[in-house]
């Protein structure tokens, strides 16, 4: 069977998303700013531009295209990341401080269109769950039916983070909802997720609870800066349950030395 143009466009997107040898990928999320304003590693124009260099050796980089212009040269060159595009902006990340939500809004802050322009090999979008209202939930459905139905028609890969509402996605102690995790990422899983990138659910053995339920491969996202044992523990889970990879930012960008966290994290999940 001759296999039609998107199929192809999508295998060869996946073969530099994921590394040859590893079958993993290790990506950057560079798109704090947009969510939660200026931070240490985005928090001037010079230490954006920084990046260029800094990040160079991630297999993958996702930020918003407004970012592209003073980034431009981190995606250039044959052995460059590849560029996931933020899809959409939520408004749950801020702290109440910053004037942040409880419950969550959500909008698209691109199109397909420009992602195709920018030569981004992929989208990454937000799923949330836990609405008061059912109808919010059913929307969220659509909205990521119909980007996904945009990436199988042009070959672009799909990454879903699918997410619970704030307050209601932890238990008492602060551990993850591990039951509700379940439930969203199987909802992702079968929307047609290439990946679906996940917090991590505390243990080495819960992640391979989730992944195991899991059709698609898992992402370990890895939140907020945490000591560098923490965070290669958590780097080192990902490989033992069999996941797809990590997205790292904070861990990374915020490190004293980036770039030495980053290919400290590409040995362990690359196993190099």
């Amino acid at each position: 069977m001759i296999k039609v143009t998107n199929q192809i466009g999508k295998e060869l997107r996946l073969s530099r998303f994921l590394n040859p040898d590893s079958k993993r990928t290790v990506m950057v999320a560079y798109a704090h700013g947009i969510l939660m304003g200026p931070m240490k590693g985005m928090e001037t124009n010079e230490e954006i531009k920084r990046q260029n260099e800094t990040l160079k050796a991630a297999d993958a980089v996702l930020m918003p295209m407004g970012v592209l212009p003073s980034c431009q040269k981190l995606f250039t060159g044959k052995n460059a990341p590849d560029m996931i595009a933020l899809y959409d902006w939520q408004s749950i990340s801020r702290s109440k401080s910053q004037l942040g939500y409880t419950e969550c809004s959500i909008e698209p802050v691109t199109t397909i269109d420009r992602v195709l322009a920018s030569g981004a090999i992929g989208v990454m979008t937000y799923l949330f769950i836990g609405f008061d209202d059912p109808l919010r939930e059913a929307n969220e459905m659509r909205r990521n039916y119909e980007v996904n139905e945009l990436c199988q028609k042009y070959g672009l890969i799909h990454i879903i983070e699918p997410r619970v509402v704030k307050s209601k996605e932890t238990n008492e102690d602060g551990t993850m909802k591990l039951d509700l995790m379940k439930v969203h990422t199987r909802m992702a899983a079968e929307l047609g997720a290439d990946f679906i990138k996940v917090k991590y659910p505390d243990t080495p053995e819960r992640l391979k609870e989730l992944q195991d339920i899991s059709p698609a491969p898992l992402l370990v996202a890895g939140g907020s800066k945490i000591a560098d044992d923490a965070a290669d523990k958590m780097a080192e889970a990902s490989v033992t349950a069999n996941t797809g990879g990590i997205v790292f930012g904070r861990n990374v960008y915020q490190s004293d030395d980036p770039k030495a966290a980053l290919e400290r994290f590409r040995r362990i999940v690359h196993q190099k």
